[in-house]
């Protein structure tokens, strides 16, 4: 009896690592992507907390390429936020509240519902205590889950006559570098203890998986700080706060996809009059290529190519510097990006 559940126990792990390759089991996973068993279909978008709303329109505009759509005000008149947006179910959201050294910018993350309802009946059950269902302000019915760390997650379904509604098949720019939000970073102080959070009580499958092929990730920690120069020493005191602030940047962050990651390098590089280390690009664990660029407040927007780099193509390896089109710098070293 005991060798028959050992061979079933070995079955079925054989099974699961199947699956998990099948599925892609690396960041940017996209073959066969879960779908959650809750009425989520993805990611309705990320709001950044900002602290000048002319400079961060020059970068998202400018740079990125995403038509201001919207914005909303509060009740002494003001703007309250300002959206951008990737496609007709995705937004950019940028919230002038910032203050000078402020660690954490990301306001919220949306995701999108095909019956908010029903949801909130879901998550009332796994005692998520879902704040009320209310109208807000772009429109639709949205309410809020706490996650783990402080993360506020919300939950909206798109409605006829909301601002997004009324915009849906316009201001679709050609000008957009990317027209799909594939993840979002999502700071988490403890990974461990915050996954029966996403998989179990959110019911995202891994614990990440959104629908749509997006997904959510959840960093405790990120040292994509290389494209800001000079390089920060976390060891030296005098810096230390400017390079927790760098790296939770980096942490809580946004991912767009695109098809041609040198046409699009080029693009940003001659749009934000960037150097080549700015713009410079390198193949990730993930197999993907990465760019990884910062608004002017430190949050990141980590752009990936679809296509899945092949073996011969080391994780890495950088993209040749330039207009001229030639073979990648491959790594000489483990773990070291070899250029500059």
């Amino acid at each position: 009896m005991a060798r028959k559940n050992v061979i079933a126990l070995l079955i079925f792990l054989v099974a699961g690592q199947t699956l998990t390759a099948q599925r892609g089991g690396g960041q940017g996973a996209q073959a066969t992507p879960g779908t959650p068993d809750v009425p989520i279909i993805g990611l309705a978008g990320v709001a950044f907390r900002v602290s000048d709303l002319d400079k961060s329109r020059a970068y998202y505009q400018g740079v990125l390429g995403l038509p201001e759509a919207f914005s909303t005000k509060d009740q002494s008149g003001r703007v309250a936020s300002v959206y951008f947006k990737i496609n007709d179910d995705q937004y950019v959201e940028l919230v002038p509240d910032m203050k000078p050294g402020e660690l954490r910018r990301q306001a919220r993350v949306m995701f999108q519902s095909s019956d908010l309802k029903k949801l909130h009946t879901i998550y009332t059950e796994r005692g998520l205590s879902p704040t009320p269902i209310t109208t807000g302000p772009d429109g639709n019915p949205v309410f809020r889950v706490i996650g783990p760390s402080g993360a506020k997650l919300d939950f909206i379904e798109y409605v006829a006559g909301s601002q997004q509604g009324q915009l849906r098949g316009k201001l679709l720019d050609s000008r957009r570098i990317s027209t799909h939000l594939w993840h979002v970073g999502i700071y988490t102080e403890d990974r461990a203890a915050s996954a029966p959070f996403y998989g179990e009580k959110l019911g995202l499958p891994r614990g990440r998986d959104v629908g749509r092929g997006e997904y959510i990730e959840t960093p405790n920690s990120d040292s994509n700080t290389e494209t800001k120069y000079p390089r920060l020493d976390p060891n030296n005191p005098a810096t230390r706060a400017q390079f927790e602030r760098e790296s939770m940047g980096a942490v809580e962050h946004m991912a767009l996809e695109v098809t041609d990651m040198k046409a699009m390098r080029d693009l940003v590089q001659d749009r934000g009059k960037y150097t080549d280390l700015w713009v410079r690009a390198h193949v990730g664990n993930n197999r993907h290529w990465l760019m990884h660029l910062f608004d002017p407040d430190g949050s990141r927007a980590e752009i990936m190519e679809t296509a899945v780099q092949p073996d011969s193509i080391p994780s890495l390896s950088v993209m040749l510097p330039g207009k001229a089109v030639g073979p990648p710098i491959l790594p000489k070293e483990p773990r070291v990006i070899p250029w500059p």
